[in-house]
């Protein structure tokens, strides 16, 4: 075995990371991570009149815009398109921090507790990475000035991302509801609503809906760290699909027949279950 996979094994099997070794680890965690989404959900709405801010003010900009150049750039429907899109945003992202904190105060004990490293600490890792590319500056106009005949298009393609994967986030959460975690661990098996189509509406949701995001922030750290994103989600459900087939033997007709992100049969689960190999 490499130096290296033996430095992992010792690392990921710490007594740190067994969380059934800590007393109270149900409470303790809600508590930590409600507190957590609060503090988040308090800065989404003080930030409202920044974003979306209200049509008035956006109108206001957007004619400023229009004198400036000397020309019609934005019309009333497409600033109301604008703020439209600004507003479902606000929603969507406010409402998910509002099912993550109801999730957190009413989810079951776990059946299967998480242990080891990959199972408790990297998902976290993986989850702060698009709140990182979040708070990296937003550079959209200069990819795609105001001016340009291309912006308003750029834009409802970047803004539909978002609530389009805003939209699937926030329907996985509330199928998901009691079953909720971040860390990799078992409650109960959700195989209805948007789970019958794949088996992780919730990390296909972030990535359409942070990919939105990474398209009005683009730098070269931004783009590493989406893409550290998207091979972080796939480990972490392959890492929690593990975990559920041991706690659950009908997982596996489940994931024979159901696909991991995208919808279809031709992307369905495992092969195995599908040729018995």
């Amino acid at each position: 075995m490499p130096i290296y996979n033996k430095f992992f094994n010792y690392f990921n099997d710490l007594p740190i990371f067994d969380l059934s070794r800590l007393p109270h680890r149900e409470v303790l965690s809600r508590i930590c991570a409600v507190f957590i989404v609060i503090v988040f959900l308090y800065f989404k709405l003080n930030s409202f009149a920044e974003f979306p801010g209200t049509l008035e003010n956006l109108t206001r900009f957007f004619f400023k815009l229009n004198h400036r150049h000397g020309t019609v750039l934005f019309s009333a429907h497409d600033i109301q398109l604008i703020w439209t899109f600004r507003l479902s945003i606000w929603i969507l992202e406010t409402s998910i921090l509002g099912g993550y904190i109801l999730a957190y105060l009413f989810r079951t004990p776990a059946v299967s507790v998480a242990k080891g490293f990959m199972e408790v600490l990297f998902p976290f890792m993986v989850s702060i990475l698009p709140i990182l590319i979040s708070f990296a500056p937003n550079n959209f106009t200069e990819i795609v000035p105001y001016h340009s005949k291309y912006y308003l298009a750029a834009y409802t393609v970047s803004a539909a991302l978002i609530v389009t994967g805003g939209a699937i986030n926030l329907t996985g959460l509330l199928t998901l509801k009691k079953a909720f975690a971040i860390m990799s661990e078992a409650r109960f098996l959700v195989t209805i609503g948007i789970y019958k189509y794949v088996r992780h509406p919730l990390y296909l949701g972030h990535l359409i809906m942070f990919l939105g995001s990474l398209s009005m922030r683009v730098h070269g750290y931004t783009l590493f760290m989406y893409a550290c994103f998207v091979a972080g989600q796939i480990i972490r459900a392959s890492k929690e699909e593990k975990k559920l087939s041991e706690a659950f033997p009908a997982y596996a007709a489940y994931q024979g027949t159901t696909p991991m992100f995208i919808p279809g049969r031709l992307f369905t689960g495992d092969q195995k279950h599908k040729t018995g190999k």
